[in-house]
């Protein structure tokens, strides 16, 4: 370990590994991480009814970025876009049947990495990560 390696590299490298092991994982599944990610919100959201809007402020993505994912999510039949009947400029996002097919595996996936991530660290050392992870996403945040 290099001390004076700077901490962004660590972290950018840290985030392709993950990606990569991600996408591996999801490769059997027709699925994408950024199409993981919206269902894994779907499948645990605490209202029936999630819009567009609601999945963007989840995932701090744009609207055009939504859209994309959601508009290929529907053309592989895990999604239904109905347009919401007290907003027309907002859709409400729905799960098909299909979703549910690869939910076990996607909840598995997640589970899988996360466990992967903290690999021999105890649970002291992994709740001080989680803190430290937190303290640096916020400076990031209020000065980014």
């Amino acid at each position: 370990m290099d001390e004076n390696e700077p901490i962004g590299r660590i972290f950018k490298l840290i985030d392709d590994a993950f990606k990569k092991s991600r996408n591996q994982k999801l490769k059997a599944t027709g699925i994408t991480a950024s199409q993981c990610d919206v269902l894994l919100f779907l499948f645990s959201a605490p209202k029936k009814e999630i819009n567009q809007r609601d999945i963007e402020a989840h995932l701090k993505l744009k609207n055009p970025t939504i859209t994309g994912i959601l508009k290929r999510m529907e053309k592989k039949g895990i999604i239904q876009c109905v347009v919401n009947s007290t907003d027309k400029r907002c859709k409400n996002v729905y799960l098909t049947p299909k979703a549910a097919v690869v939910e076990k595996i996607l909840q598995e996936n997640r589970t899988y990495l996360d466990n992967l991530v903290v690999k021999g660290l105890s649970k002291e050392e992994i709740h001080t990560l989680r803190v430290l992870l937190h303290k640096v996403l916020e400076n990031i945040n209020e000065n980014g």
